[in-house]
């Protein structure tokens, strides 16, 4: 009887072992494994990058008319009416604009500054301080009598946030008629807006943009390389006063922009740096024709050297042709000589042509020459404001007045500012759910406190920009749409979010299989041992 109570009491000890084994194993010991070797991964507002992803982006300008006409009291307030008919639309599933108009006469004080001025220019400016200095994303329609002290043949439209009219009539739905138009195509460039947002969006055409495939994209800074090159120093010492050039020309351009992005302006001089192509001759000289000037800019840009900075890199060359290829010229496809001899490459910069003067051919070598800059400058200053998108509509109807030391008007500065500001925010939004898609469907990858205050900080300023941009502050609205962007690239970026630092599932488990299927055999025999003999042990008392 003592044998059997002792085989019982071990047999019964051998079964609470495997029992403590297996408890330890499942119960502590593989929750600790799962806990321990999976990763880090702080939680993001997917809600909110969803939500950003579905609503839409309303912009609000303020159009003011202000007229100088007599008797208009009345024809005022249907005047606004009209336009807020005709302006008050959507342009797109995903756009909305929303103009507030507003019309008035002018006030005495306004009055006085129109018949003491002289010229459009001084009433531009003249206007412009009476009304506060101007305010951003605020625009104002004058309408002019015909008896002023200038000539006004045709609508034109200032430095400023002000558009000059002369109506042949005072009749609300003429006038309406003639201003809508000025501000959808010349002021707020809604096609171009649509454009900029499709682009960002990764909205895909059949028929790509011109315009959006010319310009860069938008970057917190951009690097101007200005380059003389001369392949034959030794016959013509071709010297460019570049310092004074950038001062009178580029500087204007770089203060008014340097609140919205950086332009970083450098210069350099190459020299024995030859064109691989050799140009066709006629009876003018020496040509180039459109389809050979891509092969001009690939032995240049091998020289330019790299780029020291992140920024995009836009290249500005002023080319002296040797003394055997002068003067030489670029012709259009119609077989046109261009008439500013230059031409623009899209993103990547532009070049000049420039000609030595046939009168220092029999001079002493080397011939020295000296470049005119203002030339030049003209030149480049254009190519940059098309490579920024930074320019007016085009239009026949109206004209535009001198630009003086500005290389930039007030208003060219708002439409960028705003096309810019809804690109950003498309942008964002884009990077934001490619980057919320990504962590979803790779579970492995680490997602650190970093990461998630970025993608924090760019769901906050793109909710700030879309609230600004639909109250009608344009300035801080841009301000927060740069913000987001360049939080929302810096998490998508960032270097700890790459697979292949991680082991994807399947490797986790064909790793750690191999150490615990020989532990676990045992234990679930056991286990199953102590199962059958506990069955065992409870009938006979179930009989």
């Amino acid at each position: 009887m003592a044998t059997k109570d002792s085989a019982f009491a071990e047999k019964r000890t051998n079964v609470l072992a495997a029992v403590g084994v297996g408890f330890v194993c499942l119960v502590i010991g593989l929750p600790l494994w799962w806990k321990t070797t999976e990763v880090y991964r702080v939680s993001l507002p997917y809600t909110d990058i969803d939500s950003l992803a579905r609503s839409k982006i309303k912009y609000t300008v303020d159009i003011n008319v202000i007229s100088f006409l007599d008797d208009t009291s009345k024809v005022l307030a249907s005047l606004s009416r009209l336009l807020n008919e005709k302006l008050g639309k959507t342009i797109d599933d995903s756009l909305i604009s929303h103009y507030r108009t507003f019309s008035r006469e002018a006030t005495e004080k306004e009055k006085n500054i129109l018949y003491s001025t002289n010229s459009l220019t001084e009433l531009d400016l003249a206007m412009t301080q009476s009304l506060n200095g101007g305010k951003s994303n605020e625009y104002y329609f004058i309408l002019l009598p015909s008896n002023t002290n200038f000539k006004l043949d045709t609508t034109t439209f200032g430095i400023h946030r002000l558009v000059f009219i002369k109506p042949s009539t005072s009749d609300p739905a003429k006038v309406s008629s003639d201003i809508v138009p000025l501000v959808k195509t010349v002021l707020i460039r809604e096609t171009t807006i649509i454009k900029g947002y499709s682009t960002a969006a990764g909205v895909r055409s059949l028929t790509p943009d011109k315009e959006m495939l010319r310009s860069v994209r938008f970057h917190s800074g951009y690097d101007v390389i200005l380059t003389l090159v001369n392949p034959r120093p030794d016959i013509f010492d071709v010297q460019w006063n570049i310092e004074t050039a950038v001062n009178k020309y580029f500087d204007p351009l770089i203060e008014m922009m340097r609140n919205y992005t950086e332009i970083n302006v450098k210069s350099q001089m190459l020299y024995f740096t030859k064109l691989q192509t050799k140009p066709k001759k006629d009876s003018t000289g020496f040509y180039f024709t459109m389809k050979e000037l891509p092969h001009m800019i690939n032995p240049l840009e091998a020289k330019l050297g790299s780029p020291a900075t992140t920024n995009p890199e836009l290249n500005f060359i002023v080319y002296i042709p040797s003394k055997d290829q002068q003067p030489l010229y670029l012709k259009d496809e119609k077989g046109n000589s261009v008439k500013s001899n230059s031409f623009l490459s899209p993103q990547w910069g532009g070049i000049h042509i420039y000609n030595i003067d046939a009168s220092t051919n029999n001079k002493t070598l080397p011939v020295q020459q000296n470049v005119d800059m203002s030339q030049v400058m003209n030149v480049f200053i254009s190519q940059l404001r098309l490579l920024l998108n930074i320019h007016s509509q085009v239009s026949q109807d109206v004209q535009y007045l001198p630009l003086g030391k500005s290389s930039v008007t007030e208003w060219e500065l708002d439409g960028w500012l705003r096309s810019k500001c809804i690109e950003n925010i498309a942008t964002s939004s884009t990077t934001l759910q490619s980057l919320s898609q990504l962590l979803g469907k790779i579970s492995n990858i680490v997602i650190n406190d970093d990461i998630g205050k970025e993608v924090e900080q760019a769901v906050l300023s793109m909710k700030e920009s879309l609230q600004l941009l639909s109250d009608g502050f344009l300035i801080e609205a841009y301000q927060h749409s740069k913000n987001a962007v360049q939080a929302s690239e810096k998490a998508f970026f960032d270097p700890s979010l790459l697979e292949l630092l991680y082991f994807p599932e399947d490797q986790k488990f064909a790793i750690y299989i191999p150490l615990f299927l020989p532990i676990s055999f045992p234990v679930l025999a056991s286990l199953w041992q102590s199962f059958k003999w506990y069955r065992n042990l409870n009938k006979p008392k179930q009989e």
